[in-house]
């Protein structure tokens, strides 16, 4: 393991246990709506990164097979009483594989996604975007698909995220990791209004 990522993972560690120790208020608490927010953004992709990093699949295909070549799918959206706009449901995966990047450099190779290949190639730009995606085959997908339940009545809205990431195997079609982050919040009628 890398000193880097030894660093990365102690000081996760510590400000988990700093967030535990100080205690959590919930949404009713504080008067918040209960989409999930740039808190859930940090610590959902902290956690996803950190737990993708370590699992021993993982590291024995990257031993195995070297820097595994990972292409970020788009967020399948599964939400029922919200809308979340793809760039913000893109900044879920992006923040993952940034972290990935920075923490673990020598260990994935990211290669664009084919939508945003020809994306960019249609806005005519002057520089070279790189081989056409069909000249590089990625061996990895990740992805995350994110659900929710909603309850409602008269006085209170509540609302349970199950948001599942998951590194597949392309050309095995299976899966080398998953994992999720779960949260329920929940805020008073009259906060809403």
């Amino acid at each position: 393991m890398s000193r880097s990522l030894l660093n990365y993972l102690c000081s996760s560690v510590f400000i988990c246990g700093s967030i535990f120790l100080c205690g959590c208020e919930t949404a009713v608490e504080k008067g918040h709506n209960t989409a999930l927010d740039s808190v859930d953004l940090l610590q959902m992709t902290d956690d996803m990164a950190m737990k993708l990093q370590a699992d021993p699949n993982v590291q024995n295909e990257i031993r195995k097979r070297g820097a595994l070549k990972v292409v970020v799918e788009p967020v399948r959206n599964q939400l029922t009483a919200e809308v979340l706009p793809r760039g913000p449901a893109e900044a879920f995966t992006g923040r993952v594989r940034s972290l990935l990047s920075k923490h673990a450099p020598d260990q994935y190779v990211w290669i664009m996604n084919r939508d945003a290949f020809y994306h960019l190639r249609s806005k005519e730009l002057d520089f070279d975007l790189g081989p056409s995606p069909d000249a590089i085959d990625p061996e990895y997908a990740l992805t995350a698909t994110f659900s929710s339940l909603t309850n409602e009545d008269r006085a209170r809205r509540s609302e349970y995220y199950l948001c599942v990431y998951e590194l597949t195997d392309l050309s095995h079609r299976t899966v080398l990791w998953t994992d999720k982050y779960e949260v329920k919040k929940a805020v008073v009628k009259e906060f809403l209004d």
